[in-house]
């Protein structure tokens, strides 16, 4: 289970919440004036926050009067936030101050796309990150993982593009490392990481769309990740486009994954290869032909890539995949109405082209009033985001799970 805030703490999350959200470092003054709490009570919660090492004084007064107007904000100093998540066939791994500074960073490749592989590259970089944290680990350790994940339990319900069932990774980890994990789909970790340090910064609507393997969604709304009664909210990589469309990996036809993922655009290069060799007619150059010719491996991304570096064919397999994403995006805006939609995910960070092609045909099944008030923009954080995003889960319950370094009793 997520970790829980007792009840007599509300003022203390309060008072922290406002600590790390405020635009300029507040006072004791500003936080008593916010919450309207006396200076007492103000300074018996900062002193507690203090004491756990979660806040910290900046060196000058901000009006001069004394030790009221020092200003507070989250200690960079004491914590440290360990997140990991799976994308391109390994994991990456980021240890962060309570700040989202990195300090760390390390990958591990797996060496098949097996459960096993999965499990065993992930326990080896947790491994070898948690020996080399340069001061103490907040007790939770935030992962990002392909498929439908019950952030309760830990659990990968399924991973349709994996071929993935019922693993039980929160509990491989807790017996390996001795910390609970707090483990979510990756891209939901990509749409905190956006919210949170990237593009989408005081951003409280918007919608992180990762395209990949997989393809799934981050609602966020009023600031608020949407998960839904059973962990699918964001699954629009099994919403049906087409009823008579490929069969996706989940059982049905059509699925936006089947028909606008990485595999979908190597699927489609590939059938225009072969028509085009049926034909008999000599191929036009392209690195894409080479490739194809040759029965190589051939990825989305390297796709993606070509699109972007201006490459015809490549553009053409692209503007088909968008169509779908464009269709998926429009309903999207129709129904919950963000400010921001960002694009993201191994084939999102190929290049901007991804986010253009989706952002005009969005605006071809969007009504116009919603349209209007939505931006359409590539992430900014790359193939770092689900990772970065995945530290943030322990930074949010920085408070719950750091209950013992506070006092009982005293946080209302």
């Amino acid at each position: 289970m997520k970790p829980q805030l007792p009840e007599e703490w509300k003022n203390l999350k309060n008072a922290l919440d406002y600590i790390e959200h405020s635009p300029v470092p507040p006072s004791r003054a500003n936080i008593a004036a916010y919450l309207s709490l006396s200076r007492t009570t103000v300074s018996s919660l900062v002193t507690q926050l203090i004491s756990a090492g979660i806040v910290e004084e900046l060196d000058s007064a901000v009006n001069g009067r004394g030790r009221p107007g020092i200003p507070l904000h989250l200690s960079a100093r004491r914590w440290y936030a360990l997140g990991a998540a799976f994308s391109g066939g390994g994991w990456i791994f980021l240890m962060v101050d309570m700040q989202g500074n990195i300090k760390k960073e390390h990958t591990e490749k797996a060496a098949s796309f097996s459960v096993n592989d999965f499990i065993r590259s992930l326990l080896r970089g947790l491994s070898y990150m948690i020996k080399r944290k340069p001061g103490p680990l907040l007790p939770l350790i935030g992962i990002g993982s392909p498929g439908l994940v019950n952030s309760d339990t830990g659990e990968i319900i399924s991973a349709d593009d994996m071929d993935w069932h019922g693993v039980a990774l929160g509990e491989l980890v807790l017996k390996h490392t001795g910390i609970p994990a707090l483990i979510m789909n990756r891209h939901r970790t990509s749409g905190l990481a956006e919210a949170r340090f990237g593009i989408g910064r005081n951003t409280k609507d918007l919608i992180y769309i990762g395209v990949g393997t997989g393809i799934s969604a981050a609602l966020i709304s009023n600031g608020v990740l949407l998960e839904g009664t059973s962990f699918s909210a964001g699954e629009i990589g099994h919403t049906v486009i087409d009823p008579k469309g490929p069969l996706c990996g989940c059982g049905r036809h059509g699925c936006l994954q089947a028909m606008a993922s990485s595999q979908a655009l190597v699927r489609i290069a590939r059938e225009l290869h072969a028509s085009l060799v049926s034909r008999g007619a000599p191929l036009p150059f392209n690195p894409l032909w080479d490739i194809l010719h040759d029965n190589s491996m051939i990825s989305g991304e390297l796709i993606g890539m070509e699109a972007n570096n201006g490459n015809m064919v490549a553009i053409d397999c692209m503007q088909k995949i968008a169509e779908y994403l464009g269709m998926a995006a429009g309903n999207l805006i129709n129904i919950l109405n963000p400010r921001k939609i960002i694009i993201g995910g191994s084939l999102g960070n190929t290049g901007p082209l991804l986010t253009k092609l989706i952002s005009q045909e969005a605006a071809k099944h969007a009504m116009p009033t919603p349209m209007a008030a939505v931006s359409i923009e590539q992430g900014l954080l790359g193939n770092r985001a689900s990772a970065l995003g995945a530290t943030c889960l322990p930074l949010q319950y920085k408070l719950e799970i750091l209950g013992e370094q506070i006092s009982p009793g005293n946080g209302s």
